[in-house]
């Protein structure tokens, strides 16, 4: 990839993700009338067929994000269990692009879309969609943030690695 992918968005219009799309649905449905659904709406037995792609988050104040869980399917994905580790130790995050998206999460208090995509052997490329859901532990501040990350590759890059 010789661009840099957009900021993540207030908007969804680009996530073709099915998992993704139920997890706000899900979101959306826990919220009620309420700007942000509490912590403790959300249930893990409701979304359990999700949770391998999970990532729980705490935002702290003064403004820190750190990883409180992180689904298997994440772990694998990334090759490291990053649970109880902060994002800015982490080295994905050079350009400062997901310390912007919790940033825009927090102070908007809305969701946040984004997609991202990283190499893989040979001209192969891995792609992921994300979301990431406000959610509040007193009902006023954001202060948690339940995302998803659905990792996609296309059917023409699968069957290369398919055994022949």
């Amino acid at each position: 990839m010789s661009e840099p992918f957009p900021d993540f968005s207030l908007t969804s219009d680009f996530i073709t993700s099915d998992p993704i799309q139920r997890l706000f649905s899900y979101w959306l449905s826990r919220r009620g009338q309420r700007h942000v659904p509490l912590r403790t709406d959300i249930d893990p037995g409701d979304i359990r067929d999700l949770l391998p792609n999970i990532v729980m988050v705490d935002i702290e104040a003064p403004f820190r994000v750190r990883y409180r869980l992180v689904g298997t399917k994440v772990v694998d994905f990334n090759r490291l269990d990053f649970t109880g580790r902060y994002l800015d130790e982490l080295r994905w995050d050079v350009d400062g692009r997901y310390t912007r998206a919790y940033r825009l999460l927090a102070e908007a208090r809305q969701p946040t879309f984004g997609i991202d995509a990283w190499p893989l052997a040979g001209s192969m490329t891995g792609r992921s969609e994300v979301v990431m859901l406000p959610l509040s532990t007193d009902g006023e501040r954001v202060d948690r943030c339940l995302s998803m990350e659905d990792f996609m590759f296309s059917e023409h890059e699968m069957s290369h690695h398919r055994p022949g």
